[in-house]
């Protein structure tokens, strides 16, 4: 019996040794450090995707510098301003700008394709506007600018001579610069 117990004392101090040496060890050594994982993404689609490509419609005889001539407001006349030139102009990308009687103004058009009993159809808008006050424009400039903005079709004649039209009627008139 004095054999088993010195057995077991010596299996305890075995294992406490063991632990006691495992237990240093792990506290000295540093934890590894997981070396991060590149996760590489596939940037091409599993399905393959078609992009439309379609260009914008243009119209080359829209395109260039206009005169406002006159203008008609629910059949009444907008004011056009004495000694001011109102203007616009229509660039191939889609595009325009010109001055209001106070401010110059810009913004972008679509051309649909479609043609009405008065003309081409056109979409204007929106137009964004220098913030200048003139006291004897500024009235006339934004009566302009609503009318321009509502724009949903426009015929040109000869080359000369282009009308923008809303639903309700109005008119701008213009004449080309480019004559």
């Amino acid at each position: 019996m004095a054999i088993l117990c010195e057995m077991r004392s010596l299996l305890f101090l075995a294992c406490a040794v063991l632990f006691v040496g495992l237990l240093a060890a792990g506290c000295t050594t540093k934890a590894p450090v997981p070396t991060p994982v590149p996760s590489i993404r596939s940037l091409v689609p599993a399905m393959p995707v078609t992009i439309a490509t379609i260009a914008p419609l243009t119209d080359p005889v829209l395109s260039g510098p206009w005169i406002l001539k006159r203008g008609m407001k629910n059949n009444g006349t907008v004011p056009i301003i004495s000694d001011v030139q109102l203007s616009i102009t229509f660039n191939s990308d889609g595009t325009f700008s010109g001055f209001g009687g106070c401010s110059n103004y810009q913004g972008n058009y679509i051309l649909t394709g479609k043609t009405t009993e008065f003309g081409k159809t056109i979409k204007m808008g929106p137009i964004a506007k220098t913030a200048m006050y003139c006291a004897q424009t500024t009235d006339a400039e934004t009566s302009y600018l609503q009318v321009l903005q509502a724009t949903i079709t426009y015929s040109i004649t000869n080359n000369e001579y282009m009308i923008l039209r809303t639903a309700t009627g109005d008119q701008l008139s213009y004449r080309s610069v480019n004559l």
